[in-house]
């Protein structure tokens, strides 16, 4: 796909707003991923992890993680409009690992908070997408958590998304030293699966499908 191709182009700041707007809305499943946060996340993890998946199975999860519940799209325009954002933001993230992996930095990185108590939300919801782009594959990912220096590379991940208990016992300043180490650990995480010969088996996926 070359790069002049419109669903290339990352998105603009006003159409990452109308793609918040819509998550959040009361047009999407409960349990879909309500924030641009949580599906940047959940799309780094898709990307960077084993990507053993199909793009039906991609896609439903961002509405409902049973596959089940779908948006109320008020109408085909708006369907195809949201989807093609989504395709779109997907591929640049595609993009910016293939072609230049260390230059990473996921969304509570690359965009201004009102307040710290927004960014530690939105930093918690982001960890949260990545786990739910894990748990798409579980199964896939578990040579990274046999292995014991590659298993480390997640710790952060989870505790900052709260999942483990250990997150209540952490001060302030290691909060943030965990914060800051996400994109370090994302990065050697793509490493991790890209180092291992024959582990990083794609076909299944393709970003042009919704």
């Amino acid at each position: 796909m070359k790069a002049s191709d419109p669903m290339m182009q990352p998105l603009s700041l006003d159409e990452f707003t109308l793609l918040e707007q819509f998550l959040s809305s009361d047009q999407t499943p409960q349990d879909a991923l309500a924030s641009l946060e949580m599906l940047d996340g959940y799309m780094t993890a898709a990307i960077v992890g084993p990507q053993l998946f199909n793009a039906e199975d991609w896609y439903a999860t961002i509405w409902d993680q049973d596959k089940k519940l779908e948006p109320a799209f008020s109408s085909p325009e708006e369907a195809e409009l949201i989807n093609s954002l989504i395709v779109r933001h997907n591929n640049a993230l595609t993009n910016l690992f293939d072609d230049d992996p260390e230059s990473f930095l996921p969304f509570f990185d690359r965009v201004g908070y009102e307040n710290e108590e927004m960014k530690k939300s939105g930093v918690e919801e982001w960890a949260m997408g990545f786990l739910i782009g894990m748990e798409l594959v579980h199964d896939a990912w578990q040579p990274l958590f046999d292995d014991e220096d590659a298993a480390v590379l997640s710790m952060s991940l989870f505790m900052l998304s709260k999942v483990s208990e250990e997150f209540r016992h952490l001060t302030d300043r290691e909060i943030a030293e965990l914060t800051e180490s996400v994109a370090d650990c994302v990065i050697s995480i793509y490493a991790f699966w890209n180092g291992e010969e024959g582990v990083n088996e794609d076909e299944d996926y393709d970003d042009d499908e919704e």
